[in-house]
């Protein structure tokens, strides 16, 4: 687990390689571990915040503070690792990593507009991308479907090799 987290980071601005599901989804759980741990801090952290204000103290205001800047700092550079192991992850499947911009520039469209039927058709979107992260290696290749990635993609450091 640790290994693909460190591969993650390492790898965060090759597109033009692919990576299995445990690279990807082991990534993914332990962000949202560390994302729960800095929650749990901060939920803890504002409750004794609150509690001081209570008593018309400013204590544990600075830690609620510490903490929110930990929380974007960690989320913003997150923001290229996670696209670019999307984008591998899209590739191993046999997708474009131009999926991932054309998803994300309908949800952009589709967010815009309120009403539910966009609501829902940007909810069956998210799916199928999910449906897509969890799909074996060149499946989309494999049912003999077209497929625009290039043959000579270079292999990204992964779990697939280690016995």
């Amino acid at each position: 687990m640790l290994k693909a987290y460190k591969y993650y980071w390492e790898n965060a601005f090759k597109y033009q390689t692919t990576s299995t599901r445990a690279d990807y989804w082991w990534a993914v759980l332990m962000n949202v571990i560390i994302y729960a741990i800095l929650w749990f801090l901060l939920a803890a952290s504002g409750v004794s915040s609150i509690g001081s204000l209570v008593n018309g103290t400013t204590q544990g205001l600075g830690m609620v503070l510490i903490i929110v800047v930990i929380m974007g700092v960690f989320g913003f550079a997150n923001i290229f690792p996670a696209i670019s192991i999307t984008v591998r992850r899209l590739r191993d499947v046999g997708l474009s990593g131009w999926f991932l911009f054309a998803v994300w520039l309908l949800s952009v469209v589709l967010g815009n507009v309120d009403n539910a039927f966009c609501e829902g058709l940007m909810a069956t979107l998210e799916i199928v991308v999910l449906v897509f992260m969890c799909l074996p290696s060149n499946y989309i290749n494999k049912q003999g479907w077209w497929s625009p990635n290039k043959d000579n993609d270079q292999e990204v450091p992964s779990l697939r090799n280690e016995n």
